[in-house]
């Protein structure tokens, strides 16, 4: 009662506070504030979230896009290879430098939007992409123009060369972009002009002399082991395009962004297309194939360019971060404008809140991904850490800012901030499976916490996660009434809460994450309760001498 009193009376008299919340949610224009008032903050006690919501993240239809990639080259050249009836030859010297061309002009666009982004970011593996992408369009392009019969060329051999090294470079070219601070990506982001100045004139150069003069040296007669050498090129290529693909389809699971998307399938349909241009019969529809899945699959990349483009209309914001290493990065492109209103509005009330929930976040997705946690997973679990204090913002200012300690009254108040947290976010479909670690980030494994008194397994692995991460950054944070506690302090006091505040199997994959930033549990023991009081009163402002001999008081984290 006495939370739904203050909750009413915060609430009507904070009105930046909840046009910022009804900007966020969207809430129908049908309903008052009043309304609004009442059904958006009151906490909901009865209404328990036991153990994990079902995650959220990509989409049926877009994990079906991935399988098709996947699968459709290999059906596709099995069953034209099998049923001979289905493979008519179709031959068209000029059919088929209009293909190319087709293949070419896309290749080429996704090179000027690359190149567009790197020259503003200096980002090399946006560079290397654009390279990439050069390269696929001039040898392509190459590729039409050696055809025989095409402005009087001969039979040469160029035009079977040249599109196994356009797929070969491009799946070089992203294999480097896959580690942003290795050369050849750290050489390419500090010299992008000219990295690709030298790279377009030196397959400039390439295409005129090749298109000019199909048969001469090289292009009459074979190499000495070409076809080894053939071989081996296509198959280095396809391995390394299926392994690019599959990290791009592991970060697109993380923050759905459709570039990621359109490169997996990008990938995959240039791994296809060597396998048709392999096997395929010169001429047949099993040869014209690998034009087709090239053709898709830069196209598919077109489309995700320019639906991003729309959004942002920027071609930096479209491709920045494209290959970040650091999941958190993918994660956060994926936020929604909900989910980022929502953190605003409490940043806007709770100075300690800035910068806290985006830490606290950035630690629970470090732990999570040492417990093997699938992408959908871990973007759940930022999202919810990342949320976990928005019930704050129904706290009214005179509690959340108060310099001293709280009352009995108001510390009751405070501890329906999860309750309030999570009607809030309840009221938004996109965030709803974040809900269980914004109710349950005060519950403790022994089931001595708030606000249902949950235990053990009946918290969610995310909410589990989320209290340890939020207990290590309120203790090695400064505060107006201490300093940050040193690590290995804070390190004794987490691991005296092993098994009574924390689950044992989240503590010992933050601490192997702690031991690779360099922190490790020093000499001493800890006293969990020190820890559990320091970490409660993130609000409190109790006298530095008090402070000094007695645990802090219960609090506001």
């Amino acid at each position: 009662m006495v939370a739904t009193t203050l909750a009413t009376q915060s609430f009507a008299s904070d009105r930046t506070a909840y046009h910022l919340l009804d900007d966020a949610l969207d809430l129908s224009s049908d309903d008052t504030p009043q309304q609004h008032q009442a059904d958006g903050l009151r906490p909901t006690r009865n209404r328990k979230i036991v153990g994990s919501n079902p995650v959220s993240g990509a989409q049926p239809s877009d994990h079906g896009v991935v399988l098709l990639a996947l699968l459709a080259p290999q059906g596709t050249l099995l069953l034209l290879r099998a049923v001979p009836a289905l493979d008519p030859v179709l031959r068209s010297a000029v059919g088929h430098l209009v293909v190319v061309g087709a293949i070419s002009a896309c290749a080429l666009a996704v090179a000027v939007a690359a190149a567009t982004a790197a020259a503003r970011g200096r980002d090399g593996s946006l560079v290397l992409l654009a390279l990439g992408c050069l390269a696929v369009g001039f040898l392509m392009l190459g590729h039409g123009l050696v055809t025989p019969g095409i402005g009087g060329r001969p039979a040469n051999l160029w035009v079977g060369r040249l599109p196994v090294l356009a797929i070969a470079a491009f799946a070089a070219c992203l294999l480097a972009a896959a580690w942003p601070q290795r050369p050849p990506a750290v050489w390419a982001g500090r010299w992008p002009r000219g990295t690709l100045t030298a790279g377009g004139a030196a397959l400039g150069l390439g295409l005129v002399a090749v298109s000019l003069w199909p048969a001469a040296g090289v292009g009459g007669r074979p190499l000495e082991g070409e076809a080894r050498i053939r071989l081996a090129l296509m198959l280095g290529a396809a391995v390394v395009l299926l392994a690019v693909a599959a990290v791009h389809w592991w970060r697109w699971r993380l923050g759905s962004d459709r570039m990621q998307l359109a490169l997996a399938v990008a990938c995959l349909l240039s791994a296809g297309a060597l396998l048709s241009l392999q096997l395929g019969t010169l001429w047949r529809l099993s040869w014209w194939d690998y034009h087709a899945f090239l053709l898709a699959g830069f196209a598919a990349a077109i489309y995700a360019v320019l639906t991003g483009y729309r959004r942002s209309r920027t071609l930096h914001d479209v491709l920045d971060g494209v290959f970040a290493t650091d999941p958190m990065a993918h994660i956060s492109r994926g936020y929604s404008e909900t989910l980022r209103a929502l953190i605003g509005a409490v940043e806007a009330r709770d100075a300690y809140t800035h910068g806290h929930s985006a830490r606290v976040a950035e630690l629970a997705v470090g732990i999570g991904l040492r417990l093997g946690l699938r992408p959908e997973a871990l973007r759940t679990l930022a999202e919810g850490a990342y949320l976990h204090d928005v019930g704050k913002v129904g706290i009214p200012d005179h509690v959340l800012n108060k310099p001293g300690a709280l009352t009995d009254e108001e510390r009751a108040w405070i501890q329906e901030h999860p309750i309030v947290g999570s009607d809030i976010v309840g009221r938004a479909p996109s965030l709803r499976d974040a809900l269980s670690v914004i109710r349950q980030h005060h519950e403790r494994y022994d089931g001595e916490g708030y606000p249902d008194g949950l235990a053990g397994k009946e918290i969610s692995l995310a909410a589990r996660i989320v209290a340890v991460a939020d207990v290590w950054d309120a203790l090695t944070s400064d505060r107006a009434y201490r300093p940050a506690w040193p690590p290995d302090r804070a390190l004794r006091h987490l691991e005296a809460g092993r098994g009574s505040h924390f689950d044992p199997d989240c503590l010992d994959a933050f601490l192997a994450l702690m031991a690779e930033r360099g922190h490790r549990l020093g000499h001493g023991d800890g006293d969990a309760a020190v820890a559990d009081a320091a970490a409660e009163a993130c609000h409190d402002h109790p006298e530095a001498a008090d402070l000094a001999a007695t645990p802090p008081a219960l609090g506001r984290r």
